[in-house]
């Protein structure tokens, strides 16, 4: 706490950082298990490539309906919006409980992400309301490694158990959505007396696509910013449905040795690492990680692409450090980043949903677009994201110096003056 600086929060802020870490253990639960899905479709239900594709293009293409819960963020409060969602969203999970089959399957995985979606835009943007600015980075990286520290032993128990008994999958999802809604209890707790739609109604835009196309024309920093996001995003999803397939394939690896190479290893990165690059980002800003991401993130894919075409699994495992290692920066400065440049808390629902619209873009194309270009060059996939992370890596260096050349000190003021006007 001392080492993060977390002692200086006033006693409201250190409730609901306990509250939300509570929370955070169930929501790890969940997501894990969510994750895991990939590897339970093509294990334990025996299904293809194209359902992996499915359901890797579920979560970010279900974004695309964020505007649309933005705008009900005008009438109805957030945290009631995280609520409902939060219990609906567990409910496709209860459900698994019943399919034997790998399209009904990922169908419910589809469901739940869609459901997901007012959840999703409702706690990135209570962060706003709930903590300092000055310490908002160090605080979302520690929830992210609660959370992802609990979706890993999720995944890994889970996939381990999956490989001893295939069908184990109807308990293990009925189980964690009911986990899933016991945690919501701690949300519920949260204190939050600015949380108020009438505000949000009067001091933000809505979000019609006039006023989004306004936002990304007007504040060239942000639109920059997305644009790194989009890029390496881009790169990873139309990477890893390909990346399980070959391994799976290629080296004929169980759905322990999966889930350990592809979502293990680099969540306990990501987890770890998450309030380091929390606490750079506050002393910086958040495009200090998209640098870091996209740098590291041109030599994770090489690292893989060599993988197969050496045949080194060697290779793929250093593949797997390099983006694990930078995994909490991209996940803290994305959602920081949307919280910095909206300013106004009454204004971060829209900037996050405007991230989220180009996610869901991103989401419902990619993926497939990834699995067209493998039927053509096969392996040489891997070079595709390799190019786009370092075309980002211009872009966040060109983004740097713009966020430089204004000097720490009034930027902050202006900040901070207009965020209390």
């Amino acid at each position: 706490m001392n080492l993060l600086g977390l002692n200086e929060l006033p006693a409201p802020m250190r409730r609901s950082l306990i509250l939300e870490a509570a929370y955070s253990i169930s929501a790890g639960v969940v997501n894990g298990l969510v994750l895991l899905s990939q590897v339970t479709v093509l294990g334990s239900l025996q299904g293809d490539a194209a359902a992996v594709t499915v359901i890797t293009a579920a979560m970010p293409g279900s974004a695309i309906l964020q505007p649309i819960w933005a705008s009900a963020a005008r009438r109805y409060r957030l945290q009631t919006l995280a609520l409902v969602s939060g219990a609906f969203r567990c409910l496709p999970l209860l459900v698994i409980g019943l399919i034997t089959r790998p399209w009904p399957f990922t169908l419910a995985i589809v469901a739940y992400y869609i459901v997901s979606g007012p959840h999703s835009l409702a706690v990135p943007s209570l962060y706003k309301y709930n903590y300092a600015d000055s310490h908002q980075g160090r605080i979302i990286g520690i929830l992210r490694m609660i959370q992802h520290g609990m979706a890993m032993p999720i995944m890994l128990g889970g996939a381990w158990w999956l490989d001893r008994e295939p069908a184990a999958y109807q308990l293990i999802y009925p189980l964690g959505g009911l986990i899933g809604l016991i945690g919501l209890v701690f949300y519920w707790l949260l204190r939050i007396p600015h949380d108020d739609p009438r505000e949000r109604a009067r001091k933000s835009e809505r979000p019609t696509w006039n006023n989004i196309r306004t936002v990304l024309r007007e504040d060239h920093n942000f639109r920059l910013f997305q644009s790194t996001i989009f890029l390496t995003g881009a790169g990873f999803l139309m990477s890893r449905p390909i990346w399980l397939y070959l391994l799976r394939d290629e080296f004929r690896l169980s759905q322990v040795e999966l889930t350990v190479l592809v979502m293990v290893m680099p969540f306990v990165l990501g987890a770890l690492t998450s309030p380091a690059w929390g606490l750079l980002i506050d002393r910086t800003s958040p495009v200090a990680g998209r640098v870091a991401f996209a740098w590291l993130g041109i030599f994770a894919y090489a690292a893989l692409f060599l993988s197969f075409y050496a045949h080194w699994l060697w290779l793929a495992y250093l593949g797997a450090v390099l983006r694990g290692s930078v995994l909490g920066a991209a996940e803290v400065a994305t959602t920081t980043g949307n919280l910095y440049f909206s300013v106004r808390r009454e204004r971060a629902a829209l900037y996050e949903s405007i991230s989220s619209l180009f996610q869901g873009i991103r989401g419902l194309l990619m993926p497939f677009v990834g699995w067209l270009l493998f039927q053509e060059v096969h392996l040489f996939i891997f070079l595709v994201p390799t190019g786009l992370n370092l075309w980002s890596l211009v872009l966040a260096l060109q983004l740097w110096r713009r966020d430089r050349a204004e000097s720490p000190e009034s930027a902050y003021v202006r900040r901070m003056s207009e965020a209390h006007d």
